[in-house]
């Protein structure tokens, strides 16, 4: 089983920012801060249960980088 990969990024008319895990939305954010954040700590939750675990930053400016 691969990596779990928790994807922030813009979505939508409001441009809110989003969080993916695979085809579904983990949450969504007014600020990137707070989805950075809470894409963090599934992502820390991920591993405690023996999980491995990526957060990937997605902004089409800059392309993806992980964290």
């Amino acid at each position: 089983m691969g990596a779990l990969e928790f994807n922030v990024c813009r979505h939508g008319r409001n441009t809110r920012w989003i969080v993916r895990l695979g085809n579904s939305v983990y949450g969504a954010y007014l600020d990137k801060e707070q989805a950075v954040l809470d894409a963090v700590d599934a992502a820390k939750d991920a591993r405690q249960s023996g999980r491995d675990a990526q957060v990937w930053l997605r902004e089409t400016r800059h392309g993806a980088r992980i964290l």
